[in-house]
């Protein structure tokens, strides 16, 4: 990646009330030798925003609430982009689901364990656990289990039409996928987590802003 290069990343988080932007400029601060990285909002977001950019990449990062907090209006303009847009898009967590949600796919709780609204009484994959991978694409360089950081109650039900299967695990059989034509990523893991025992989710990162 070049110097010069902007990275887009949208902040899907409503009022700031997630970690996953933070965490992921912080990384993306470190590895992107230099670029530079915009966080906007995701009611911010359109396609003439983004032509007026220009960005190298797009990052979708986590949501902070059940989708059906997020008003259809105020995710038009992400819908678009993640449809239309020629950049290289990865969609991290809630940006995996949004990217499913974009293409008109099922997302919805993996499991209800107990009586509760949203995502209270819902089961949670959260910590590192290991997902199977294709070994293609951001998977690039990978072995065919590696280890990774979860956190979500969501999953994306079915693939969209166009898209295949690039991950998957026991709690979660759509951990990651790939646009067949466009270069459209979503991984369910956080890729920005990861540490000296589990390093995996860096090179996933990187071979994405290889492109």
């Amino acid at each position: 990646m070049k110097s010069s290069s902007l990275i887009y990343l949208v902040d899907n988080t409503i009022d700031g009330q997630g970690a996953s932007p933070r965490e992921l400029r912080a990384v993306l601060s470190r590895m992107s030798d230099g670029a530079e990285i915009l966080v906007e909002p995701f009611p911010a977001v359109s396609l003439e925003r983004l032509n007026s950019l220009n960005p190298s990449h797009i990052i979708l990062s986590g949501q902070s609430h059940p989708w059906d907090d997020y008003s259809p209006a105020a995710l038009a303009g992400v819908f678009e982009v993640i449809r239309k847009a020629p950049q290289p898009i990865l969609g991290v967590c809630g940006g995996h689901q949004q990217i499913a949600l974009a293409y008109g796919a099922e997302v919805g709780l993996m499991e209800r364990i107990e009586p509760g609204d949203g995502y209270e009484g819902a089961k949670r994959e959260r910590g590192y656990f290991p997902v199977e991978t294709t070994t293609a694409g951001i998977f690039k360089y990978l072995p065919t289990e590696i280890t990774v950081w979860h956190s979500h109650c969501d999953e994306v039900k079915s693939l969209p039409k166009g898209f295949g299967r690039t991950a998957a695990n026991g709690a979660c059989a759509i951990q990651a996928m790939a646009h067949e034509e466009r270069p459209v990523f979503g991984v369910q893991f956080h890729p920005e987590l990861f540490n000296d025992e589990y390093p995996a989710g860096r090179m996933v990162l990187e071979n994405f802003l290889a492109l």
